[in-house]
């Protein structure tokens, strides 16, 4: 997602390259990322899509369009989903199909990054009737395949125009999965360029806000689609005069700089490290790093062992641990992390120092986030009936704190907690409403108090949602055979109450023993200390003890501080009384009083 000065009339043209210049440094800071599993290499023969929706301004709710049919003339009205701006009407197909967050009934997915690109290009409300927004819902609720869903958003941007910046799409189905990448024509036409990749079998991608598309086969229809005018295009604006085979979508339209190595391809880069291994990802250390911007990751990796979908949910927790970019302050000295090993960073992404003035500093910008909407993990299920294909493991807030809970995409309702309309719709979501009833507050309760002592209380946190999510999928192995019993009897509307009955009740569930959590977390970890249960302590049938500093940052203090808070050598040996040294009698120390522990 981004979050930049909407153009607001066709005059705001005249400035068109400030505010893009504006739009790009807030880009990174309001971002997504993708991670991409092929069937052959899950666990599971499913297509897995992982999406966490980044933005400090997105409410997160699980949208929910229900399947309906249409009369003829029936007008769609179209909505931006950044800024809830209102663009006009398409016309509404005859017949759409049921969609919950980012999966529909036909095991069909979608999701996305921003990428942006090159700031001639970039689309408004005066160019357009689609924005990417609803290149995502608009095609969900019209079409069954990846195939289709690629050639219907080709379709929606040449007949009413592109109104976004430039986007990446992954896109799956039961058995296939595919990298969309895509670029409006800025003033120059209406529509946009776009190429896709479909993932080769066994193989793993990602996209995190820059495109990674370069060179592409343009006579292999199987495996690539594109626009017709995707290198004439740029030909005709006089960016690219090479051949057609030569032509790289990502270094015309996005060239990498150093932030969309270093805030964008770290996090590729992250995931690819870890399935790939520490060898592979010191090859790429220095592109990651943003200084080697010739040394571009490959597109997509094959790693040796298969991947499950709680291994990718696991990756969507990703803050570089254990990597050169390892943000906790434990394989390197990191004032950022605080005291207690805080991966999180406060935002703006950028900053100056007036220790040295005239350059300019950054944070990293991770895979797992504070200002996250909502954290996904979405499976196309092969050799499964239609029916039952989507799962969509919805979560929402920070992916480093939250639950994954199971949606299938057939379901008929979402549980109330957490369901919702959002700006796409022309609605305004509740973000200044505290409510212990909404599950989006009531995670970011945990979450927010997990970073108040990360070292400690994350832990618990990991532990608790591992559990849970294991809970789950045990849960829906079983749901499994019941629906498919179900359809196999051709009890298909059953079916489908059985599976939205299921995800409703776990929704429902999830969110009253989140909120039970967060309240054994506050007792346990409150003022500094750890308390914990002793029924036969009858002061208050607890147990108290300090959580201290670490060692290290009990050394940063006596360095920064100097004699400041040094007790004197003799403090404990001497008395004084009335400015008269005396050898003092043994006294209970004001140290073992109740009131200092």
């Amino acid at each position: 997602r981004r979050s930049y000065s909407y153009y607001q009339s066709t005059a705001m043209f005249k400035v068109l390259s400030v505010v893009v210049v504006l739009a790009l440094s807030t880009l990174i800071a309001n971002a997504c990322t993708n991670l991409l599993v092929h069937k052959a290499l899950s666990t599971d023969d499913s297509n897995i899509i992982a999406y966490n929706a980044d933005a400090a301004n997105l409410y997160t709710s699980l949208y929910h369009y229900p399947a309906g049919e249409h009369k003829n003339g029936t007008m769609r009205k179209m909505w931006t989903w950044d800024y809830g701006t209102y663009l006009g009407e398409i016309p509404e197909a005859s017949e759409t199909y049921n969609v919950v967050g980012n999966v529909n009934e036909h095991g069909l997915i979608i999701t996305e990054s921003t990428f942006g690109g090159l700031q001639e290009l970039a689309c408004t409300r005066n160019t357009g009737l689609v924005d990417y927004g609803s290149l995502i819902w608009v095609t969900l609720q019209r079409t069954r395949t990846a195939r289709e869903a690629i050639a219907h958003m080709g379709e929606l941007v040449a007949t009413y125009g592109y109104a976004s910046t430039g986007e990446s799409f992954s896109i799956a189905d039961q058995n296939e999965l595919w990298y969309l990448e895509l670029i409006g024509k800025g003033r120059y036409e209406k529509g946009a360029v776009w190429v896709a990749r479909k993932v080769p079998d066994g193989y793993a991608t990602g996209h995190a806000n820059q495109a990674r598309i370069t060179t592409f086969p343009m006579d292999d229809p199987d495996n690539c689609l594109f626009s017709a005018d995707v290198v004439s295009f740029a030909r005709d604006q006089g960016m690219y005069s090479g051949s057609d085979a030569e032509f790289s979508f990502s270094d015309i339209y996005d060239p990498v700089t150093f932030d969309g190595a270093r805030f964008c391809e770290a996090r590729v880069w992250s995931f690819f490290s870890h399935i790939m291994g520490e060898e592979w990802g010191a090859q790429y250390l220095d592109y990651a790093q943003g200084y080697n911007l010739t040394n571009r990751m490959p597109l997509w990796v094959k790693p040796a062992a298969q991947l499950s979908p709680q291994d990718v949910m696991e990756s969507m927790r990703n803050h570089y641990e254990g990597t050169a970019l390892d943000t906790t302050g434990n394989l390197f000295p990191d004032v950022g992390a605080g005291a207690f090993s805080e991966p999180i960073r406060n935002h703006p992404l950028t900053w100056t120092s007036q220790a040295n003035p005239g350059k300019e500093y950054f944070n990293e910008r991770t895979i797992a986030q504070s200002p996250t909407g909502w954290s996904i993990v979405c499976q196309s299920r092969a050799g499964v009936a239609r029916e039952m294909a989507a799962l969509l493991w919805f979560a929402v807030d920070d992916s480093s704190t939250s639950v994954h809970f199971p949606v299938y995409g057939s379901v008929k309702r979402v549980p109330q907690g957490w369901a919702g309309k959002g700006p796409q719709d022309g609605v305004v979501p509740p973000m200044m409403e505290f409510s212990l009833d909404s599950a989006f507050y009531v995670f970011n309760l945990v979450a927010n108090w997990a970073y108040s002592r990360w070292d400690v209380i994350y832990a618990d946190v990991h532990q608790e949602i591992l559990a849970k999510e294991s809970t789950y999928f045990d849960m829906v192995a079983k749901a499994d055979v019941a629906v498919a019993e179900m359809l196999a009897a051709g009890d298909s509307a059953g079916a489908v109450d059985y599976m939205t009955d299921f995800s409703v009740d776990i929704g429902e569930q999830l969110l009253k023993e989140w909120f039970a959590f967060f309240g054994q977390l506050f007792v346990k970890y409150r003022d500094g200390y750890v308390t914990t249960a002793s029924p036969k302590n009858p002061v208050c049938g607890c147990d108290t003890a300090s959580l201290e500093y670490s060692a290290q940052w009990y050394n940063r203090i006596a360095t920064e501080t100097g004699d400041h808070y040094v007790v004197p050598a003799d403090a404990q040996d001497d008395l004084v009384v009335a400015g008269v040294k005396t050898k003092k009698r043994a006294s209970i120390s004001k140290r073992d009083l109740r009131a200092f522990n």
